[in-house]
């Protein structure tokens, strides 16, 4: 579709002709691993939105969400992604209101937020979920990212500084990520095991600077979990 072209897609989106975004992610075999909730009638938030993948996700009718809200951090990189979401919203015929809001000042209630590879962006990921937290009233689903160095230790684990070029501060084992929310003041009700990112059709120079990630190990492996207030 021509509409797409000249856009750096992040998340590979499925459009109703039977296309599909070109990007460098895609996240459609990991939202088979989500433990989804039950979303019908409920209002949901997705955190960190990028140009949408999740938002839309929750917003698809066999998954029953009422209303759904996307929201990310003012940045130069979120206003490029703020295009694409406005355009994949637009091709969709989507009702999914985005917002401009960072992490640490989500207002309003909410049945179910979604936060996807957000926590690994924040230098107080505890923070973040405490905050997550005062605007939740049933649900967090997770998504992040997990070091498989760290997964070897029996304990629970973040590794600081994750990229080496201070873009990402924290990187957690399952069992540092689930200790990580606990110790925010949720229940965990359901955790996956590691989960391999899936590199999207993108062109090749649009993410041959990401595919390092899969070799070292750090952002190629992602964790699910579940919990509640």
């Amino acid at each position: 579709m021509s509409a797409l072209a000249g856009h750096d897609w992040w998340h590979v989106i499925d459009l109703p002709d039977g296309t599909s975004t070109p990007g460098g992610w895609d996240l459609r075999p990991t939202a088979e691993r989500i433990p989804w909730p039950d979303l019908r009638g409920a209002r949901c938030l997705d955190v960190g939105t990028a140009d949408g993948f999740w938002a839309f996700e929750l917003e698809l009718e066999r998954r029953g969400a009422a209303e759904v809200v996307a929201s990310d951090r003012p940045s130069p990189f979120q206003s490029r992604a703020r295009r694409r979401f406005e355009l994949a919203r637009e091709l969709r015929g989507s009702s999914v209101r985005y917002e401009e809001c960072d992490v640490f000042e989500i207002a309003g209630s909410y049945d179910v937020v979604f936060m996807g590879y957000v926590l690994q962006m924040v230098r107080d990921p505890i923070g973040a979920l405490e905050s997550i937290r005062q605007a939740c009233t049933g649900h967090l689903l997770l998504l992040d990212t997990v070091s498989l160095p760290l997964e070897a230790i029996p304990a629970p684990l973040a590794r600081l500084d994750a990229r080496h070029d201070g873009r990402e501060w924290f990187v957690f084992n399952r069992r540092g990520l689930r200790r990580a929310v606990e110790l925010a003041g949720w229940r965990v009700m359901a955790q996956t095991g590691v989960l391999p990112d899936v590199a999207g059709p993108a062109p090749q120079a649009q993410h041959a600077s990401r595919s390092w990630k899969y070799r070292l190990g750090v952002r190629g492996r992602a964790c699910a979990l579940r919990a509640s207030v």
